[in-house]
């Protein structure tokens, strides 16, 4: 009999990144990805990135709703409660023999909630990471608590989880998933691209990504913005701009691009690109600049800089082609002069990318069908280290 893998996707970012474990799954003779799609995937707002999803052949499931339009700290848990119970229909509905997760967002914690009360093992991807401007951090860790198999991407995050007391025969070192994606796709050239975003090919472009910072209390969401955009109108650039994640003054982002891109016709925003056109347009863009995870952990693939805003991803790992600013314009402007300084690109060529080789996706499967789900395995003995 097949061993079930429930596999939750909420966001289309997480989504791209399962891709390549979800079709190994289903070519293994031995396993059997179910997949439950909620979230930002059924709202038109962010893209409906669940078509994405059916046009890509992929099998759904079931679906949970839960997101509502308001964005401030109340709907959000709100929100959350109706993940919840939406869930809890699916835990008593559908069979499986493990539930998988990926990263750190809020609405997972409705999930593993579920998981541990079905008294399912839980398996996480991307633990022993940190982001210190974020209440992902705290979001991350609690999931580390409550899994049973951990898949991280480096050996220093496998450390961090072993600091915090997972065992470590729990704990795998595949590289990041999201290289197996990046790695395999094949990229759409620059001029179809171009052609399908309705951008210009012969202006430098960049790509970026703003998301709520929502552990910082020094300076306002408005003022970073304006800093940000004042440092990029001192170059002649094509921003393509995709929308924030579901957090806490997202809606005031997003309201904030538009005015931004209805007073400028060099700035685009999107939805969504879809993973396909963004890992495309990655390779096609000068630098990547704002917030994003993407800017540390994917970006670097290429060898492209990310000028990096801020605290979100403080903690971290990092490659030579991260350009740390802080929230003011004299530093972004600063951090945009060295991405675009042809000596700096030309030294990121031979750098080492430290997330993996491309087969994390193998190591997982091979990791899952070689678990036995025992009562040992369920009843998990944390190593607390004095």
């Amino acid at each position: 009999m097949k061993r079930k893998i429930a596999i939750f996707t909420t966001t289309r970012a997480e989504f791209g990144i399962f891709c390549p474990l979800i079709e190994l799954m289903s070519e293994d003779e031995q396993l059997e990805p179910l997949l439950f799609v909620g979230g930002t995937h059924l709202v038109s707002a962010f893209g409906s990135t669940i078509n994405e999803i059916t046009d890509q052949g992929f099998k759904i499931k079931d679906t949970f709703d839960y997101v509502l339009k308001e964005d401030d700290c109340f709907s959000i848990s709100r929100s959350l409660g109706t993940a919840c119970c939406e869930l809890a229909h699916i835990f008593k509905k559908y069979e499986f023999d493990f539930v998988c997760v990926l990263g750190d967002r809020f609405e997972l914690l409705s999930i593993i909630s579920n998981a541990i009360i079905f008294k399912k093992p839980i398996i996480h991807i991307s633990g022993g990471e940190r982001t210190a401007g974020v209440i992902d951090d705290q979001v991350r860790h609690m999931i580390s608590k409550a899994a049973h198999l951990h898949f991280v991407s480096c050996d220093e995050y496998a450390d961090n989880l072993f600091k915090m007391g997972e065992p470590e025969e729990r704990i795998h070192n595949t590289g990041a998933l999201n290289v197996d994606n990046m790695k395999r796709s094949n990229k759409i050239s620059k001029l179809q691209l171009f052609k399908e975003l309705n951008l210009d090919v012969y202006r430098p472009t960049v790509l970026m990504c703003y998301h709520p910072v929502t552990l910082e209390f020094s300076i306002s969401l408005d003022r970073q913005l304006e800093n940000l955009f004042d440092a990029l109108e001192s170059f002649n650039l094509q921003v393509v701009i995709t929308a924030p994640n579901v957090e806490t003054d997202r809606n005031k982002i997003v309201s904030f691009l538009k005015k931004k891109v209805a007073l400028n016709r060099n700035i685009h925003y999107f939805n969504s690109l879809g993973f396909k056109r963004y890992h495309s347009l990655i390779a096609c863009c000068e630098f990547v600049i704002g917030n994003s995870s993407s800017g540390i952990s994917e970006v670097p693939f290429f060898k492209i800089p990310t000028v990096n805003i801020g605290d979100r991803q403080k903690g971290r790992k990092r490659h030579e082609s991260v350009i740390d600013t802080d929230y003011s314009t004299e530093s972004i402007k600063s951090g945009i002069e060295k991405a675009l300084s042809e000596k700096y690109k030309t030294s990121l060529h031979n750098m080492e990318y430290k997330f993996g080789d491309g087969h994390a996706a193998e190591k997982m499967i091979c990791a899952i069908k070689n678990i036995e789900i025992t009562k040992e395995f369920l009843q998990k003995k944390l190593n607390f280290v004095n």
